[in-house]
């Protein structure tokens, strides 16, 4: 394709290019012209700034019928949007405060309180711009106290972690889990149309796990495997941490399952040196024992096929005795920042050494 450029529109097309206020539409437009006149073939200046050849023939059509002031003049406006800007706002407060699972049910909610119409992919297009995207809904505990979470992070644990840098006092998060001889669902990138098989078991059998992950150096765990989780194993994994701290006084962070509060268990402990510190109801997500878990899954169940209880069993055992193998990604994942049910976030100092 020939287009011949006068040395001065040549000129004007480099200024363009080199403006200081960069515009990417006109720098295109500009750039096409340019490389034109140098015969630049179409194929190059397609694979070069990312256009299709029809694209080329209408720029070049273009500057031939109007010459270079009609060509350059841009008159592309962006989109409007059917709704004003307040109308938007409206939009995205209700949409912060209401989940809808699909489009539809959105553009029948903009119909009844705006009177506006949308097609399911003009609406899909207006969320995106609003900043919303389509994914799974985030599951906290319904009954969970905001007031109470907050309490247990700035009040409780800060004065506990100050023992700790005393040097009188270690803390440990406590929690029990039971994961079942059969391979989790798993994600990963697979060709569209097409399944990717993996093995499965019956799921009958379980490995109950009592763990105690240490507060400030979260790749040091004490843990217990046991027949069920009860106050037994829990007294025995208490044992093991009063033999591995001899001198200081170890408190246990713990949910409220009803073997933690086991009267005899609780004599026992206060005759010790171990204090149990119940979280607030309903608030897993203030024990990073709980984010442990989630990183067993991820390595050693979801994936991998056990053909044999024994085998899935020994693998866990192995993670747990090995946990120091994953200390980088244990250190990231255990750390000790939290977000309360009420999206407060708190961030206290752990040792990193």
């Amino acid at each position: 394709m020939n287009i011949q450029l006068t040395s001065k529109e040549v000129q004007e097309l480099r200024r363009i290019q080199k403006k200081e206020k960069f515009q990417r539409r006109r720098f295109i437009k500009a750039t096409v012209l340019l490389m034109l006149h140098k015969q630049f073939p179409i194929e190059d200046i397609c694979d070069s700034l990312s256009l299709d050849d029809n694209t080329i023939y209408r720029y070049a059509e273009a500057f031939r019928e109007k010459g270079l002031e009609g060509y350059l003049t841009d008159n592309y406006v962006g989109c409007q949007g059917k709704l004003t800007s307040q109308e938007e706002r409206l939009l995205a407060a209700h949409l912060e405060e209401n989940l809808y699972a699909d489009c539809k049910s959105i553009c029948a909610y903009v119909w009844e309180t705006f009177g506006v119409k949308y097609s399911i992919s003009g609406m899909r297009d207006l969320l995106h711009r609003l900043g919303f995207v389509y994914k799974k809904a985030k599951a906290v505990p319904g009954k969970a106290d905001e007031e109470q979470q907050r309490a247990f992070l700035e009040k409780t644990l800060p004065g506990m972690l100050e023992e700790v840098k005393a040097g009188k006092a270690e803390v440990y998060y406590m929690d029990g889990t039971h994961p079942t001889h059969n391979t989790g669902g798993v994600q990963g990138w697979i060709r569209k149309g097409e399944d990717f098989n993996m093995n499965c078991n019956s799921g009958r059998q379980r490995v109950n796990i009592n763990a105690a992950v240490r507060a400030t150096k979260p790749e040091h765990i004490v843990y217990d495997v046991a027949e069920s989780i009860n106050a037994q194993s829990t007294q025995r994994l208490g044992r093991k941490l009063l033999r591995k701290h001899p001198r200081k006084k170890i408190y246990l962070i713990c949910d409220n399952a009803r073997y933690y509060h086991c009267s005899w268990l609780q004599e026992w402990a206060k005759e010790q040196r171990i204090e149990f510190v119940f979280l607030p109801s309903y608030s897993p997500n203030l024990n990073i024992t709980e984010r442990l878990w989630w990183l067993l899954k991820k390595e050693v169940i979801n994936p991998i096929y056990y053909d044999t209880y024994s085998k899935f069993r020994d693998s866990i055992i192995h993670f747990l005795e090995n946990i120091k193998d994953y200390k980088e990604e244990v250190r990231s994942l255990l750390t000790l920042n939290f977000r309360t049910v009420g999206n407060t976030s708190v961030h206290l100092s752990q040792t990193s050494s």
